[in-house]
């Protein structure tokens, strides 16, 4: 009898794990992606930051102008995604830049940066 509880008991426990591994992160409240205020001091530091870092690797001298979109999902530490616009020159161009964030490690790192489209002005 014990025998036979075991595998039920095992049974049980394999469907729970089955039926939340087919859940998208966000329906577990786990990575869930929240918007931030563009003109907020957050959104505004993320993006300097990334234009100062993308400045010192790629050697050129964007000057930023404004943050149009922004926003932020929790994993191994905080990734920041900012849409702006900078000036290249006298050239106003748009931005997407992503940030890691580590807060307790005092940690910030540029994962990536790209041009794109000049939608995002639009926005």
């Amino acid at each position: 009898m014990a025998y036979n509880s075991h595998h039920l008991l095992l049974l049980s426990i394999l469907a729970i794990v089955c039926l939340f591994a087919n859940l998208p992160s966000t329906a577990l409240g786990v990575g869930a992606g929240e918007k931030i205020d563009p003109k907020g001091p957050e959104a505004i530091g993320i993006a300097k930051f990334a234009i100062d870092e993308h400045n010192k690797e790629a050697k050129t001298k964007l000057q930023f102008e404004s943050v149009v979109k922004a926003d932020k999902q929790v994993g191994e530490g905080i990734y920041y995604r900012v849409g702006f616009n900078a000036l290249d020159g006298t050239t106003s161009r748009a931005y997407e830049a992503i940030v890691l964030v580590k807060p307790r490690l005092k940690f910030k790192k540029l994962i990536s940066f790209n041009t794109i489209s000049n939608q995002i002005r639009r926005m």
